[in-house]
């Protein structure tokens, strides 16, 4: 019998694992609310990366093929890009919110 998929001590475990190995990561958002139940989405604020004007979320392809498959979404930002998001100047991808948003460290 399997366990069944929980998306909130997933992402904790991503988020954990994200910070060991990206010293640039100042930040993560884990914005579950709009998201399909085996869905993670992460807003990372990232110091190291170079600034593009329109960031997409990547794939991180983490579906693994039984009752726990899901997928991890990042979207990688600039801390300049998150000020414009806080601000509104800046859209979160579509169906993206802020609402309801865990923030990593807690």
């Amino acid at each position: 019998m399997s366990n069944p998929f929980d998306r909130d001590a997933m992402a904790r475990c991503y988020a954990k694992r994200h910070f060991e190995t990206d010293s640039g990561v100042q930040q993560i958002k884990y914005l579950p609310k709009g998201a399909p139940d085996s869905e993670i989405r992460f807003l990372e604020v990232n110091r190291m990366i170079a600034e593009t004007d329109d960031p997409e979320p990547i794939d991180f392809g983490v579906d693994i093929g039984n009752a726990n498959a899901h997928t991890l979404y990042v979207l990688d930002v600039t801390p300049a890009q998150w000020e414009e998001i806080q601000a509104g100047r800046m859209r979160l991808p579509p169906g993206w919110t802020l609402e309801d948003a865990k923030s990593f460290p807690e």
